[in-house]
């Protein structure tokens, strides 16, 4: 029986995950991009990043923006608190006057192969071929549906890049669970690591963060004996939640001043009536003649409400509305059913054809609005746009129900493929419960990367349930065999 690998071995096998991880994002990545949607303004304003085109915008030009002049102030008096603003800022160090997005995409591309790297270290403790199981969470970004997001201006990047860290840590600290508690440790670092940086980029990764400490709080409780170290898990949690506490309360202060009317709008007129019909005006406690603007966004109007009853509801009075909001979904189950329901049946959509790819038309001003059936701004064309994602369309619901179904198995696959139905659940809701239907597709987005790792981890759990059961009926039937020769 061989020892464990070497560390020349591993950290040879390390490097070569990781540079295969650039690789596979690039190929993905290509010469594509994302076109800026309005929102990329609220993270590169603090840069001081002013959009190369005629009007000095850089949204529905038909394309990608990729060069920025570097102002010497902001401009603007706040902008986005999120960990994409590290890559960002790190960006414009690199660069002299002006900004190159595609070195967004590279910078992002070379820290999914560092942290590819390291979970590959960390998982060939026992064995070189261990390494394998992160095929799991990078094959997806071979996808440009996912991989194109490195060169944007939105905060999305860098929430995918800290799923796809715990992603790689959990796969990581599930190849090496019989290894040193040194190289465990290192995997749950790195999953508590992406969960920061996954909970910081946006409020909406929140679940992303959640299911990472409850994996460091699981994993961290087998790394300990009894006595005086019970505690270390507590201590680990708690260091990891207050670490998070500072830069999620303050993206959650700007998310409230910047687009709480818009989510509150969103929400009454985009989810609740749709679902509920007219008469649920009344538990909003809404006139009846807002039933006229169902299915109809804050933004991409017309029509747009603009009467003294929406102005109380929705720009005086936010919070009491979305409290309204919320009573009356708990108070309707099957709706909320029905709206987690759409949600995963937009996952499938994660290719958002409405976000041109190309190079953009630099010297064309900018329309005030994007399509209204994938943005969500119009009822009828949104459902148009969902019913036509085809029959596979109802495809993630089963597959997040055969993930919960398998999850409280032990294996390894098993308690992966749960992980994974859980947090593509969570960042469904949070998309569906944080803004209603607008722009679901693109809310949805980082679900479909989850849903796809789930997929990978089912097929692994059924090769692994079938080695096993194999195995036992040799156990149980060699036996019986031998006897019968004799």
């Amino acid at each position: 029986m061989t020892g464990p690998p070497s560390g020349r071995a591993r950290a040879l096998t390390a490097v070569g995950a990781g540079l295969s991880a650039v690789a596979v994002v690039l190929l993905g990545l290509g010469s594509r991009g994302v076109e800026d949607n309005g929102d990329g303004f609220r993270l590169i304003c603090g840069e001081g990043l002013v959009p190369r085109t005629v009007d000095g915008i850089a949204s529905w030009k038909g394309g990608v923006v990729t060069d920025f002049a570097l102002a010497s102030a902001p401009t603007c008096a706040e902008s986005a608190p999120s960990s994409a603003r590290l890559v960002l800022r790190t960006a414009v160090l690199l660069s002299e006057d002006t900004l190159d997005l595609r070195t967004v995409g590279l910078l992002y591309a070379l820290l999914v192969g560092l942290v590819v790297g390291l979970a590959a270290w960390a998982a060939t403790a026992t064995g070189l071929r261990r390494a394998l199981v992160l095929v799991v969470p990078v094959a997806p970004l071979a996808l440009p549906w996912f991989s194109r997001f490195f060169v944007s201006t939105y905060v999305e990047p860098a929430g995918l890049l800290g799923t796809v860290a715990v992603g790689c840590g959990l796969a990581a600290f599930l190849a090496a669970r019989h290894a040193a508690p040194g190289d465990r440790a290192a995997a749950l670092a790195l999953v508590a690591v992406g969960g920061l940086v996954a909970g910081t980029a946006k409020p909406a990764y929140l679940p992303v963060l959640a299911v990472a400490v409850a994996v460091v709080a699981v994993g961290s409780r087998s790394l300990v004996r009894r006595g005086r170290q019970r505690w270390v898990p507590v201590v680990v949690v708690a260091v990891l939640v207050a670490g998070a506490a500072a830069p999620v309360g303050a993206a959650l202060r700007f998310q409230a001043i910047a687009y709480e009317s818009a989510n509150v709008h969103d929400l009454a007129f985009t989810l609740v009536l749709p679902e509920l019909g007219p008469g649920a005006t009344t538990d909003l406690a809404l006139p009846p003649e807002a039933a006229a603007y169902t299915g109809t966004g804050f933004f991409n109007g017309p029509p747009h409400p603009s009467a003294a009853w929406w102005r109380e509801a929705v720009l005086t009075r936010p919070d009491a509305t979305r409290a309204r909001v919320h009573r009356t979904l708990a108070s309707e189950p099957a709706a909320v059913v029905r709206a987690i329901g759409v949600g995963l049946r937009a996952t499938v959509r994660a290719d958002l054809p409405y976000l041109a790819s190309g190079p953009a038309v630099t010297n064309r001003l900018s329309p005030l609005g994007g399509d209204p059936g994938w943005s969500g701004a119009r009822q009828s064309d949104f459902r148009r746009v969902l019913d036509a994602g085809g029959w596979w369309q109802w495809l993630p619901a089963l597959l997040v129900a055969a993930c919960l179904a398998v999850g409280w198995r032990r294996t390894p696959w098993c308690r992966a493929a749960g992980l994974a139905g859980v947090t593509a659940l969570g960042l469904v809701a949070a998309a569906v419960f944080g803004d209603g239907y607008f722009e679901l597709f693109k809310h949805v987005w980082p679900a479909s990367y989850v849903l796809i790792v789930a997929a990978l981890c089912l097929v692994g759990a059924g090769l692994s349930i079938t080695v096993r059961t194999k195995r036992v009926r040799r156990a149980l039937t060699g036996p019986t065999l031998a006897n019968r020769a004799h």
